[in-house]
């Protein structure tokens, strides 16, 4: 039974805020009743603040996030009126905070992207929405086509990556013909440090469902890169791991560049077809994409070391 005096935490969120030319920041808000005692200290792998004289009045555990910087968060009781929030990270950031007393309170904790922003400043990738024009790719079950569903998916991933300072370079942003070979070149002309096609993949067999990410066959760290999109897109969309393999028509782009196809899910499957024409889904897999780069990079690009498992 909680006493009326005591302050309860009621609410635990995060998202990302700023970008581009504002201070690009993974915001935690911590909700609560009423002002309590607290103290944030970094702990290995990320920060946890300790706090005293409250209640917990929400469900407690681990909240899974993947914004790139912040993978998890938990909640849970640490003893007798006192609870700790935890915040693990998947890089470095430094972590500054704000209280506001008003109802509810709310404790906001502000982590700077910077590190990220290190990684991708000045990175030239290439953004390759798949087909165009009489190239309609494939088509669902009520017929959605790859063709349209790939642009909106480009635009959230170029937003995404501009955020970071990368520059970005899309071989289309209407619905035309451009022929392979063009968007090979648009990639070697600009030296890009990425070449990410993005694609649904299609079946014959209509029960088939799941995304999948192929890779060149000149390697030069197109594996390793589509290891960790491969990774972070299942954990964005929760739909079966098709896992990766070699993409033969990605040899035309040039062997120094690495470059994936991202077929993000099964477009022939109503199921995936339905999901597809969401914003959600739109949005994750670009998410998870620029997650996968934001790991390639930080392990050190053409020469990462994907994890094979």
């Amino acid at each position: 039974m909680y006493l009326q005096n005591k302050p309860r935490i009621t609410n635990l969120w995060s998202k990302v805020v700023g970008g581009e030319n504002e201070k690009w920041l993974t915001r935690v808000t911590v909700e609560s009743t009423g002002p309590y005692k607290f103290t944030l200290k970094e702990v290995s792998g990320g920060f946890s603040l300790e706090c005293s004289g409250v209640e917990i009045n929400m469900p407690e555990g681990r909240l899974e996030v993947n914004d790139g910087l912040l993978r998890d968060i938990s909640i849970e009781r640490a003893g007798n009126d006192t609870a700790r929030v935890e915040l693990f990270l998947d890089h470095p950031a430094e972590c500054a905070y704000v209280l506001y007393n008003d109802f509810p309170c709310r404790l906001v904790l502000n982590l700077n992207r910077d590190f990220i922003k290190g990684l991708l400043s000045g990175k030239r990738i290439v953004v390759d929405p798949g087909h165009g024009g009489k190239n309609l790719g494939g088509r669902g079950q009520v017929s959605l086509l790859e063709k349209d569903v790939v642009i909106p998916i480009a635009n959230n991933l170029e937003r995404n990556l501009k955020k970071a300072g990368a520059e970005v370079l899309l071989t289309r942003r209407t619905d035309k013909d451009v022929p392979l070979d063009g968007r090979a070149a648009l990639a070697t002309n600009a030296n890009a440090d990425a070449f990410i096609s993005i694609h649904t993949n299609a079946s014959a067999d209509r029960s088939d469902v799941g995304a999948a990410t192929l890779y060149s066959p000149h390697d030069n760290g197109s594996r390793e890169l589509a290891v960790y999109i491969q990774k972070e897109i299942i954990k964005k969309l929760r739909v079966k791991d098709r896992g990766i393999t070699i993409q033969q028509g990605l040899g035309c782009v040039s062997k120094e560049i690495p470059a994936v196809e991202v077929e993000v899910v099964t477009i022939t499957n109503i199921v995936e077809e339905v999901f597809l024409r969401g914003l959600t889904i739109q949005e994750r897999a670009a998410e998870g994409i620029t997650n996968g780069l934001i790991k390639y990079f930080a392990c050190g690009g053409p020469g990462a070391k994907g994890d094979t498992k």
